[in-house]
């Protein structure tokens, strides 16, 4: 399925309501860390996401994605409940939902990425795998993927084939001596700094993984200072 046949409105919604279910079930540690941003909780994650709906619709956009500027959307839900947070995120969603495909650019898929990519570092944290060949999931590593080889790999003139069984990117020649193989899932977790580099290094390469391991430190990204089993 191509990722213009993936409706985005859809996989956002999808997304937020299985991160919903998934920290509102029983037993949950709501303080407990997320190992892939170590930094925050359980809820200091779901203060993020409903921060960035509430900062779309406010147009607080300045310094958007900095860790400046997420950290203030989790300090003001620091007080709140999560069943306060859940609501003011379903109530922002609601409007930003329907205009997610008219956002400008490539942000849109980006925005999906975003929040699939805190859906599994929550189901890390909480030992609940799953749901890892959603809509969003195949959004996110379209954008991520192709975010990585153009920002990360292409600048430093190397070329790499990488390949998901179902997608295949690349850059520079057509066939290169270098490709890397893994699922959407595990692809989507290294291009968005949820995994080491010795994590990174133990993948299906053809060819020497070691002058791309330095690309992983593209945009916001860096790899996990540890590694991350999910």
């Amino acid at each position: 399925m191509a990722l213009t046949d993936i409706d985005l409105s859809a996989a956002y919604k999808e997304t937020r309501e299985r991160i919903v279910a998934l920290v509102s079930a029983p037993g949950v540690d709501l303080g407990a860390p997320v190992p892939a941003t170590p930094e925050w909780t359980i809820k200091d994650v779901v203060g993020h996401l409903a921060g960035v709906c509430a900062d779309i619709l406010d147009g607080n956009l300045d310094g958007v994605t900095t860790p400046p500027w997420t950290a203030v959307q989790v300090e003001k839900r620091k007080e709140a409940s999560l069943e306060e947070v859940v609501e003011e995120w379903a109530e922002a969603s609601a409007k930003v939902e329907p205009i997610i495909p008219a956002f400008p650019g490539r942000s849109g898929p980006q925005f999906v990425g975003d929040v699939v990519t805190h859906e599994h570092d929550l189901r890390a944290a909480l030992g609940e795998p799953g749901a890892r060949d959603s809509a969003a999931v195949r959004i996110g590593v379209e954008f991520m993927v192709g975010s990585w080889l153009h920002h990360g790999v292409k600048p430093t003139g190397l070329a790499l084939l990488v390949d998901s069984g179902e997608r295949r990117w690349g850059t520079g020649e057509e066939e290169p001596a270098t490709s890397l193989r893994a699922e959407p899932f595990e692809l989507l977790r290294l291009a968005t700094g949820r995994r080491s580099v010795e994590q990174v290094r133990r993948l299906d390469w053809t060819g020497d993984p070691e002058p791309f391991l330095p690309t992983l430190t593209w945009g916001p990204f860096q790899p996990s200072a540890t590694d991350l089993p999910e």
